[in-house]
């Protein structure tokens, strides 16, 4: 019985309150909203319910500029706000409709959507809502809410814009054929910036046009050189890929392709297939007007002059004269007089050297003291890590690596040195009438660099072992050619008290005398000998171990024939 009186209770109040809403003149539009949700409540949004919030509906649908129903459904979506994923069925539930009615009203609901009184999520064909903060907030200052955007006036606003637009289409508030119109558009409103207008001339479909923006986007928001098939599923609605795309980019038929805009990303001297970039022409054309300083990025693999060690290289004397010549050239004074000198003549520029002979004689290392005495940075290409499987690309790699190289130099107050280090692959005689493939892109290869060499402004460095059979069209535009030979018995005492301090002038000139090994097996021994003293805990010299290392550092003394340009 208590239970039923309770149940009476609760039955008159809910008829007192919407008798009391029916009645209740509306003030402001939440107050009317209130009043309207509290008569919709299991009404099924009849023709009573209607007539009963007629004076509600009536005030809210002036001040909002919508329809009787627009406004009932607002009405109830703000109602549950707090949820950033209302569903019609939840709508449907609390009127006491079936959702078919709720699905009726689309055409209305939709037309709130594109007021931006709601924003929609479709994610796998099902679709919720939410009422966004500044719509709240104008309800609450008792106006109609107006959206507007701010006109984007250049390139910078566009892709802060488009960062906006992805973030709607991360929460599925956008779909990709939406996404796709609205890109089209915004590059519209900036048609006469430089990054619309390159990118019209470029000819592109609508498809290929908003890949390429979602790529220049992931890179000018993260720095992204690296964007893989699960990026570019956020593009598409619920993340789902299309085929032909996927085919069209690992077979490289893409026009981003053909128009020089992508490239793929290339590890350990492969290309990737499934990992794309912006090529340094994307980057330098189309977003020129960002000021994304293209150099600090480009050159963050260079090896920095002040993290160089110094160390103290024993040549013999030719080796010597050569290279003190070469470094006060390089010093920056110095070089600058010298390349105006040649300007003015109508020289070439560019400093192009090649440092060759045996295996750990020291020419890598010389060009890091180079470095480090004139402080220039070292750009080092590996030529092995620049070879792709894929026909054309190894040259492409090539060609980018100048590219990379002049941007640094266009960026940078002191030209870094360009460092083709064991560059006997590239050095050797070309193929005549080459026919294979691996030999045709040899010599692609060797003829990009020699053009290279031409016009380059800065200064190359190659070093190699090659001692017979350079090219000789290399020979010819090499400025400085320094012959490294096994050093002298003399020259190979100095570097064993470099090595091992505390050596006596007696012990070094018999390991001079007794081991005729270069520099770097040099090295190698002292080096062993340091981690023996450290594990022993002794500083002592000890002169059999060290003589028997000497014995054991080669594993085979082939014959080296030494033979000069």
């Amino acid at each position: 019985m208590r239970e039923l009186d309770l149940q009476n209770t609760k039955t008159a109040d809910k008829s007192k309150q919407k008798n009391d809403a029916r009645n209740a003149k509306p003030k402001n539009i939440l107050e009317s909203f209130e009043y309207i949700v509290e008569l919709a409540e299991d009404s099924n949004l009849d023709a009573d319910f209607l007539e009963a919030a007629a004076m509600h509906i009536r005030y809210a649908s002036r001040k909002l500029k919508l329809t009787a129903m627009q406004t009932v459904l607002l009405a109830l979506f703000v109602d549950k706000s707090e949820d950033n994923h209302i569903r019609m069925s939840e709508i449907a539930r609390f009127t006491g409709c079936r959702t078919t009615k709720i699905l009726r009203l689309s055409d209305d609901i939709d037309i709130l959507e594109s007021k931006h009184y709601l924003r929609a999520s479709r994610s796998r064909g099902a679709s919720s809502y939410r009422v966004p903060s500044a719509v709240l907030e104008a309800i609450r200052k008792n106006q109609p809410y107006v959206h507007e955007e701010e006109p984007i006036c250049d390139t910078a606003d566009f892709f802060d814009r488009f960062s906006t637009l992805m973030d709607e289409k991360d929460d599925d508030e956008l779909t990709h054929e939406s996404l796709k119109s609205r890109t089209m558009e915004l590059l519209e409103e900036i048609r006469t910036t430089a990054f619309a207008t390159e990118l019209r001339r470029c000819n592109l479909d609508c498809h290929d046009t908003l890949l390429f923006v979602f790529m220049a986007h992931l890179f000018v928001d993260n720095n992204d050189d690296n964007i893989l098939f699960s990026d570019i599923d956020d593009l598409f609605d619920n993340d789902d890929m299309p085929g032909w795309l996927k085919r069209q980019l690992r077979s490289r038929d893409s026009s981003l392709f053909a128009k020089s805009l992508i490239e793929n990303v290339n590890e350990n001297g492969m290309a990737r297939s499934d990992a794309f970039k912006l090529t340094d022409k994307a980057k330098e054309e189309l977003l020129c007007e960002l000021n994304l300083n293209l150099m600090a990025k480009s050159d963050k693999d260079l090896i920095k002059a002040d993290s160089l060690t110094e160390k103290t290289l024993v040549y013999n004397a030719a080796e010597k004269s050569l290279i003190d010549e070469l470094s006060s050239i390089l010093a920056e004074k110095r070089f600058n007089e010298v390349q105006a000198r040649l300007r003015t003549a109508g020289m070439r520029q560019g400093f192009c050297c090649i440092f060759y002979g045996a295996p750990g004689t020291g020419k890598t290392e010389t060009v890091y003291q180079l470095a480090r005495q004139t402080g220039r940075d070292i750009m080092r290409v590996d030529v092995n890590k620049i070879k792709s499987c894929w026909v054309g690309e190894s040259e492409k790699n090539i060609k980018a690596a100048f590219d990379r190289y002049r941007n640094i130099c266009k960026n940078s107050p002191l030209a870094p040195i360009l460092l083709f280090n064991e560059a006997d692959a590239i050095l050797g005689i070309r193929m005549e009438g080459a026919s294979n493939a691996v030999d045709k892109m040899e010599n692609s290869i060797q003829n990009i660099i020699l053009q290279e060499m031409e016009s380059i402004e800065g200064i190359m460095i190659a070093t190699t072992n090659l001692t017979t059979n350079l090219d000789k069209a290399f020979e010819r535009r090499f400025l400085y050619k320094i012959r490294f030979d096994k050093p002298t018995a003399e020259a190979r005492a100095q570097i064993w008290q470099s090595m091992l301090h505390g050596l006596t002038d007696k012990d070094a000139r018999k390991l001079a005398s007794d081991f005729d090994l270069s520099g770097g097996e040099i090295e190698n021994i002292a080096r062993r000998h340091t981690v023996n003293t450290i594990l022993s805990g002794s500083d002592l010299i000890d002169m059999e171990a060290i003589t028997e290392s000497c014995r054991r550092e080669r594993i085979s003394s082939p014959s080296r024939h030494v033979v000069g340009f």
